[in-house]
């Protein structure tokens, strides 16, 4: 073998090795060389994976093999086998407000599905159009079928019928369901938002962000016991968690931090990602409509910016760029296995455009933000399958889509933000940089041509296994097409 092929760079790995329960595998260690370098960003591709939705809404898995996805007309359909059911799994088509805008918002799974068969739906109910969270279970009888019974757990009574809802719910890693609400504005071009103050007034729903506890046995929920605002008598439901959100469609956890990522659509002038590290207390105020985006909006009574939470990246709406329409689609941290070169970007894109960007933050308190070569007719919503792997949904086309990227990139960096917590294998063509942390219990390998360079930070503990290999990569070519209509 050439040396190129077999040296290895381990400049960080200073103590034992058997702190790290390290399996090397390497055929030579030749001198240590400190290079600092970044990966390759990915290049996403998307691959048609099923059709024959009407007007999708959301996309879950259950923890299984199979993915769910709801339709805005009160129906969640099953993939299985890679095929499309045609029975669905739940029908509330009869309970919806419009089927064409205004009925299945998103659904969401219990933690302990699998045990316990609850999930939950956030839809527009009729006759008086207001948001509904209710739970449901899967019958006993049939792991395909939903039980019809209906469980009412929250209803946020908007006053408009085309008022802002927001409309995500989604488990966070602590067990406890997040649910976004909209600031119940109708947001036409060139009006005032939010006219009424509805996003920063306390004594309301709107324009938040809700945390509740669904996790009794008793068909209802409680509050989480660090909920910021239960002062007894004080006005303030004390299902806020965050507030200060204008429209947050769609709303995300990094399945390996445990960050939280939302995308809040603006008025006209700047579309915004938000941004809450796992951990924070609740009480974070983002500060619509005192700001859109970083920049100021109008001025009601508002806490001082420096108690804000700006958005980690915004981009240009209408007003700023020319008169192009905006509405960003919030996306999910890629943790797959398949696309090493995807590992710890955020995915995301825009409703109108149709346009898709990585964002991926860096240790400097900064982030790298890169459009991609992809457009999509009006995506809606993204998802995950069990193992991690995403699929992007048109509400126009009613097509899924898998986003792909390349399966070995010239080079990987996996930092602090890219803890690896389940089985996998990262190729890179040329080098990997790694300063991570393996959890207990994971089986991981990182292969690369050239060399392996481990840095201070990077640890896998007793328990995990890691292995580094010197060896080929295949070849960086991309499957599926880049633009779908």
């Amino acid at each position: 073998m050439k040396p190129s092929k077999i040296s290895a760079l381990l400049s960080a790995v200073k103590t034992s090795l058997t702190k790290y329960h390290l399996s090397l595998c390497l055929c030579t260690v030749f001198n240590l060389i400190f290079t600092q370098l970044y990966s390759q960003a990915p290049t996403l591709s998307l691959e048609l994976y099923q059709s024959g939705f009407n007007r999708p809404t959301d996309i879950r898995s259950a923890g299984d093999s199979r993915l769910f996805v709801s339709e805005i007309g009160g129906k969640i359909k099953i993939i299985q086998n890679n095929t499309l059911l045609s029975t669905p799994f739940l029908d509330i088509s009869s309970k919806v407000y419009d089927k064409e805008w205004a009925g299945i918002n998103s659904f969401a799974f219990h933690p302990d599905y699998a045990k316990n068969g609850r999930f939950y739906v956030l839809y527009v109910r009729k006759p008086d159009n207001v948001v509904q969270l209710s739970q449901f279970r899967k019958s006993d009888a049939d792991s395909n079928q939903a039980s019809p019974i209906e469980t009412p757990l929250l209803t946020i009574p908007h006053i408009l019928n085309v008022g802002h809802r927001g409309g995500a719910i989604h488990f966070g890693p602590d067990g406890y369901l997040y649910i976004t609400t909209g600031d119940d504005a109708d947001g036409g071009r060139g009006l005032i938002g939010d006219p009424l103050n509805n996003a920063q007034n306390l004594s309301k729903l709107f324009g938040k962000l809700l945390r509740i506890d669904v996790n009794s046995h008793n068909n209802t929920y409680a509050i989480p016991p660090d909920n910021p605002y239960q002062t007894n008598n004080d006005s303030i439901p004390d299902e806020i968690w965050a507030r200060g959100l204008r429209n947050p469609w769609r709303l995300s956890f990094d399945r390996a931090t445990g960050d939280l990522w939302m995308g809040d659509n603006g008025q006209d002038g700047w579309e915004e990602i938000d941004f809450l590290a796992n951990g924070t207390p609740g009480g974070a105020n983002f500060g619509w409509r005192c700001y859109e985006g970083n920049h100021r909006y109008v001025q009601p009574v508002c806490e001082d910016s420096t108690t804000l939470i700006f958005p980690i990246h915004e981009y240009a709406g209408y007003d700023n760029n020319g008169g192009m329409g905006e509405s960003v689609i919030g996306g999910v941290v890629y943790r797959g296995q398949k696309f090493p070169a995807m590992y710890g970007y955020y995915i995301y894109a825009d409703y109108i455009t149709g346009k898709f960007w990585t964002l991926r933050r860096n240790l400097n308190n900064d982030h790298q933000n890169l459009s991609q070569p992809i457009t999509l007719n009006n995506p809606v919503s993204f998802g995950e399958d069990t193992f991690g792997e995403l699929y992007v949904i048109s509400i126009t086309n009613g097509n899924l889509y898998k986003i792909k990227a390349q399966s070995c990139p010239s080079s990987l960096k996996l930092t602090a933000f890219d803890p690896i917590k389940s089985n996998n294998t990262f190729k890179a063509d040329h080098s990997i940089n790694a300063s991570n942390n393996i959890s207990i219990s994971a089986n991981v390998i990182y292969s690369a041509q050239n060399y392996i360079e481990l840095n201070p930070g990077f640890n896998a503990p007793k328990g995990s296994i890691f292995k580094a290999e010197i060896g080929d990569c295949p070849n960086n070519s991309l499957s599926g097409s880049t633009t779908q209509k």
